[in-house]
Order: structure tokens, then sequence, then C-alpha cells
């Protein structure tokens, strides 16, 4: 049966978060055992953690459909807060490289899907491709509790295991 509470952002946010694991040696313990890749919504949670702890607010939306309808595309947003500008150059620079590369990233990202266990609800999706459409620099104008924040907007593309008969749904058909 199909899951639809996942998206493809959300597979994202589980390979971005083992990649910012291990280029910056960021650790769930330094953030009461929270991966920082939080909805908007979860803000306030994180807004009591010590100097140098970056963390990442994120949203996405269905970016529409084209004449491949069996392909959902989400447009995505990360915006990266922290206290130390340098850092949040970094991590931003990181994600605009990491993110851009079309077909590329989404071999990397199927890649680590691949290695989750067998019973993971992601390894339900495919990756056709992610790539970036923006990325904004350190915005002093844009704080949350003193930190200031960086901008990656992107596209996502993805096929998923979804209903598995919908022939027997009334109304439904591929």
């Amino acid at each position: 049966m199909a899951r639809y509470d996942l998206t493809g952002t959300h597979v994202l946010n589980k390979y971005i978060w083992s990649e910012l694991e291990r280029e910056f040696g960021l650790k769930k313990s330094d953030y009461k055992g929270l991966v920082p890749i939080v909805p908007t919504q979860q803000i306030p949670v994180l807004n009591d953690l010590p100097s140098g702890n970056p963390f990442i607010i994120y949203t996405y939306y269905n970016a529409g459909y084209d004449v491949d309808f069996w392909a959902d595309i989400e447009q995505f947003q990360y915006r990266i807060y922290s206290d130390q500008e340098q850092q949040l150059r970094r991590i931003s620079n990181f994600l605009a490289d990491l993110l851009k590369r079309w077909d590329w990233t989404a071999d990397q990202v199927n890649s680590f899907v691949s290695t989750l266990a067998d019973n993971a609800d992601e390894k339900k999706f495919d990756i056709k491709y992610v790539n970036i459409l923006s990325a904004v620099s350190p915005e002093p104008t844009e704080t949350e509790d003193g930190r200031q924040s960086a901008v990656i907007t992107g596209r996502i593309c993805y096929t998923h295991d979804s209903e598995p008969d919908y022939n027997s749904r009334t109304g439904m058909r591929i």
C-alpha cells in the first residue's frame, strides 16, 4: 500500500543530512537527538541551540505535471540558519554543489537510498533529477533568534510506488 505522507523532498532531506554529517561532522546528539532539517512549523525547537549549531528549515510544493504525468516534480526551498557567517556560506555552497548536478545528483540519492534498511519507505522512490534554481547568499535582514540565513531553491523529479491497483478504484486509471 502506498504511503502518501512522504515526498521526494523527504527522501532528499535524509540524503542531505547524511552528507552534512560526513562533510561537516554534524551529529544528532548536538541537536537534542533530532535531525536539524525540519519543516517551518518546527523552528522554535531549534532556537535555543548553542552557538555554532546550524539548522535547516525546509518547505516544498508540487510544481505541476507535464505530459509525463507519471513523474512528480516538486520545488523545494532550504533556508539554512547559522550564527556564524562563514559556516553559513560553507554549508550553502556545499548544498548548491551537491544538488545542482541533475541526474548525477539523482544517482547519488538513489545509491544512498539503496543502503537503507529493506523496509525503508524511501526505497519506494526513484529520483530522476535534482537541480538548483537559485541560491541566495547570507541575508543580514533575515534572522531567526540572532542567526543569519541563506536560501537554496531547487527542483526534484521522481517516481514512487503508489496505489498498486488503480483499476480497482472507481475513476482512477493509468
